[in-house]
């Protein structure tokens, strides 16, 4: 934590659980971070996904190569072999995590459960109670090929468990990590859906006739999901999240044009409902989120207060910020599982990642030692 600018204050306001953070954009800072948590945990367990996404091995391959007494819990994914091109980078993935980890690397494969909104909370208490993860004096997640149905509930109990007071107690260093690239996330195309739901272990969906406030987080090439969830919340009303500022400044333009006949003729939709949310800051995210539910919350109170209901169809990083804010202000989150995958070639004008090719890694610190007073 030598470089100051990794420590990020949010800002003044109403008190949040993050007012200050942590937040490092770089590799080189983000290895400096893992390795203080290292130090301080005395070793490190990774979660992370065994997945085709071209980002799978990229926190990997660094840990392996600057962290010293290393555990990876690795979490098969379902769906993730509908195609020989798809099975066949997964494949690789988990031929080069053994290589890299051996007998440290354990594999723990998709949970089988009825009910599939809950998968993510099912295999979080099986990590729990297999491999002991509570007692883990760092725990470093790759949220890079790992989809929310899983992380979220995961990340979720974690940051719960680290609460004072509550046992069973997680004491340790809690770091997530994503390795971003904007291109890859619109890159990789769901192929079907599911039925819509919202995920187990967050905030349920009121059985009475609480207003339903919709803020769906927008990205490219999720129209079909957009229009699942839109007809299974039926909202009252809608507040689009587009990222902006972004790498590309006409990235939110883009998006409002893509998904113009949802929003303009499809639900009831005030332009001045759009959130504009720093696209390499999910605390930025995390932080407005919190506002726009403290305000209708109040607002509508009277009339028997607002349900407030997060859908995540964007990038890794912005993930993060629907996630700590489902946890802090008690959102519930939205989601629609893809049935399969398919990674579609990007243009050959705009090459995943910076100069040398590698996407962009982020590395946030949610508990332990930077919040100790």
């Amino acid at each position: 934590m030598s470089d100051p600018s990794a420590v990020v204050n949010a800002g003044a306001g109403w008190q949040r659980r993050w007012s200050d953070y942590v937040l490092s954009p770089t590799t080189a800072n983000s290895i400096e971070l893992w390795q203080a948590a290292n130090e301080v945990g005395g070793g490190t367990v990774l979660v992370c996904g065994i997945g085709f996404d071209p980002r799978t091995m990229h926190t990997a391959e660094l840990v392996s190569r600057h962290l010293e007494k290393v555990e990876v819990l690795a979490l098969g994914l379902p769906g993730s072999g509908e195609t020989s091109a798809i099975s066949a980078l997964a494949a690789g993935n988990h031929e080069r995590l053994e290589e890299l980890f051996g007998e440290s690397l354990h594999v723990i494969p998709p949970v089988q459960v009825e009910d599939r909104s809950a998968a993510g909370v099912v295999l979080t208490r099986q990590l729990v109670r297999d491999h002991n993860l509570l007692a883990a004096g760092h725990v470093l997640i790759d949220l890079s090929a790992l989809p929310s149905a899983l992380s979220f509930p995961l990340v979720h109990m974690l940051l719960a468990q680290a609460r004072e007071g509550v046992t069973p107690s997680f004491e340790g260093q809690l770091q997530v990590v994503v390795s971003e690239n904007p291109r890859t996330d619109a890159r990789i195309v769901p192929t079907g859906l599911d039925e819509p739901d919202t995920l187990a272990g967050f905030s349920r969906l009121p059985d009475d006739n609480q207003t339903r406030i919709w803020v769906p987080v927008l990205g490219e090439g999720r129209s079909e999901p957009l229009r699942a969830i839109r007809e299974f919340l039926q909202p009252n009303e809608v507040c689009p999240v587009l990222p902006f500022p972004a790498q590309d400044p006409r990235r939110a333009d883009n998006l409002l044009l893509e998904h113009r006949a949802l929003l303009f003729d499809e639900v009831s939709f005030e332009p001045g409902n759009v959130l504009h949310a720093a696209e390499s800051n999910p605390f930025d995210l995390y932080r407005q989120l919190g506002q726009l539910a403290h305000r209708y919350r109040r607002a509508l109170e009277p009339l028997g207060g607002a349900a407030i209901v997060v859908s995540q169809h964007a990038s890794k990083l912005l993930s993060l910020g629907v996630l700590l804010a489902a946890h802090e202000f008690e959102l519930a989150v939205a989601h629609v599982r893809p049935t399969g995958y398919e990674l579609v070639e990007g243009p050959a004008s705009e090459p995943d990642g910076d100069a040398k090719g590698d996407p962009q890694l982020f590395t946030t610190w949610l508990t332990g030692l930077p919040y100790e007073q």
